[in-house]
């Protein structure tokens, strides 16, 4: 059975280059974490490859992930404990964060015309900096993905 990820391993700050935001996740208790975020198994791949060479954790795709079929195919939701994305920790804190997906980077945009209010982020983030993130949405963001309404769990 694949190891289960330990707040040894996770990463602690939120320090990095890519999509960082100046969080105070006591304001909003990793609010981003509570959405499901649903990938490609392109994407489930890449997170699964770049998790083994970034942490060296094994993660296995039905431990974290779970099959979501929506009308334009079959994709897979990130597991959620009680609300909570699998990746979060006791802090609050993601222990992917380094090889987090894109739809989680892209927070708090969550479609090409959508973000969510209830963010702290979205309301510091300037409209120059939201509209960057949507386009990133537009461009980078499974066309599958984008369009689908809803997905059921398979």
């Amino acid at each position: 059975m694949p190891e289960i990820l330990t707040d040894e391993q996770c990463i602690k700050t939120r320090n990095v280059k890519e999509n960082s935001w100046d969080c105070d996740i006591s304001v909003c208790k990793s609010l981003c974490c509570h959405n499901c975020a649903v990938l490609t198994i392109d994407e489930v791949s890449e997170l699964i490859s770049n998790a083994r060479k970034k942490y060296d954790l094994e993660l296995d795709q039905k431990r974290y992930f779970r099959p979501a079929k929506g009308e334009h195919g079959t994709y897979f939701a990130i597991k959620m404990i009680k609300g909570r994305c699998i990746f979060l920790n006791k802090e609050d804190r993601c222990r992917i964060y380094e090889c987090r997906p894109i739809l989680c980077k892209l927070y708090p945009v969550i479609g090409v015309d959508s973000i969510d209010e209830r963010c702290p982020m979205a309301k510091r983030l300037s409209k120059e900096k939201i509209a960057v993130l949507k386009k990133k949405y537009l461009e980078e963001v499974d066309r599958g993905i984008q369009v689908e309404k809803t997905f059921m769990f398979i």
